[in-house]
């Protein structure tokens, strides 16, 4: 790792060298068909966080606000299990008149869920909120989930116009599956699934209507007693379970650091920072200017600066021994003899008669 003039630098830990071959580039796809929204319809979205994210939950929600038309109602539900209560106003402080933001707790079933999971940190549970969004806002028949270490720079509301027709959820590739070959092994192999068509669930449009006719949660119920995936976890359930029944978006609304291709900003719709490429650790994060750009106009900006500040040899040496052992997982995962798919084989998607 490289220390230069006190910066932190990230360069030397991506395997730089791996063609990415997706279904999507950054065009978008012409078959891709937008429903028409009416002017004033009301746009729910949802994100899920513990105390550590909520900083980065507010630069998100700041570029979404700034960049989204102004011609929709907003309703923000911040899924959680606990939070301080300074920051959950300083949160609800960006809170304005056609976006609302509500703070929902969560943590009876984040509790069920940690009864049946090996979770690897904290945060990775509160992932899983967004399997339940359907049976819990039944008011709604579509919604985005968006993970809170994004960057909005289009505007959302066409990121929710996508037509879902008879699929469970949009997504884009995972460049973090794609850009390693190690994780592209562990889908195939683990997941039965095509690398290329692996969905990252940090960015997903919901068909809530399904989820709940399809009874999507008894589904996700009876998995999660025949297999615990310790992985990519909530991604591999969610790909599993939707398989042949996703929409693919175009990378751009879900474009992250990992991947070693660049996309200029007139291209960009929303930026992840994913696993450990995260700009409040590291100076030389692909499209690190945006979420410092953001980031500089909310309240929880000297925060921010303050965990910069801090991070250090010790954090860097952290982030390498996590990655180290997520690899080491994967292939442990894919040299199981009674791994998921080689036990149960394809049993959800759309089956061949």
């Amino acid at each position: 790792m490289v220390k230069e003039k006190g910066l932190m630098q990230r360069k030397g830990w991506n395997e730089a060298d791996v063609r990415i071959n997706t279904p999507q580039t950054e065009k978008e796809n012409p078959m891709l068909k937008h429903e028409e929204l009416q002017k004033g319809q009301v746009i729910p979205l949802f994100f899920a966080t513990d105390r550590n994210y909520l900083p980065f939950l507010s630069v998100a929600l700041k570029s979404l606000r700034e960049n989204s038309s102004k011609d929709y109602q907003y309703k923000v539900y911040v899924l959680h299990s606990g939070v301080p209560e300074e920051y959950k106003e300083m949160i609800l402080r960006q809170s304005e008149q056609d976006f609302e933001i509500s703070f929902v707790d969560v943590s009876e079933r984040l509790q069920t869920i940690k009864e049946f999971l090996h979770m690897r940190d904290y945060y990775t549970a509160t992932t899983y909120f967004r399997i339940f969004i359907a049976g819990m806002f039944p008011q709604y028949d579509k919604a985005l989930y968006l993970d809170s270490d994004t960057v909005i720079l289009g505007d959302i509301t066409e990121l929710y116009s996508f037509d879902l027709g008879d699929n469970l959820l949009a997504g884009a590739p995972c460049e973090g599956v794609n850009s390693f070959q190690i994780y592209k092994d562990y889908v195939s192999k683990v997941d039965g699934l095509n690398p290329d068509y692996f969905f990252n669930a940090g960015v997903v449009l919901m068909n809530l209507k399904a989820f709940r006719e399809e009874n999507f949660y008894e589904q996700f119920s009876d998995l999660l007693k025949k297999y615990k995936f310790t992985v990519i976890q909530d991604e591999d359930y969610l790909n599993v379970l939707c398989q042949d029944r996703v929409l693919q978006l175009p990378r751009a609304w879900n474009k992250t650091p990992v991947a070693p291709d660049y996309m200029a900003k007139e291209d960009l719709r929303l930026v992840h920072y994913i696993m450990s490429w995260k700009p409040w650790c590291y100076d030389d994060i692909p499209y690190q200017e945006y979420f410092w750009e953001y980031a500089e106009k909310t309240e929880f900006y000297p925060i921010i600066k303050a965990m910069k500040d801090a991070f250090d040899e010790a954090g860097v040496e952290k982030g390498k021994a996590q990655e180290a052992s997520l690899k080491a997982l994967a292939q442990s995962e894919i040299d199981r003899e009674d791994g998921y798919f080689k036990v149960y084989g394809k049993r959800y998607g759309r089956m061949e008669r």
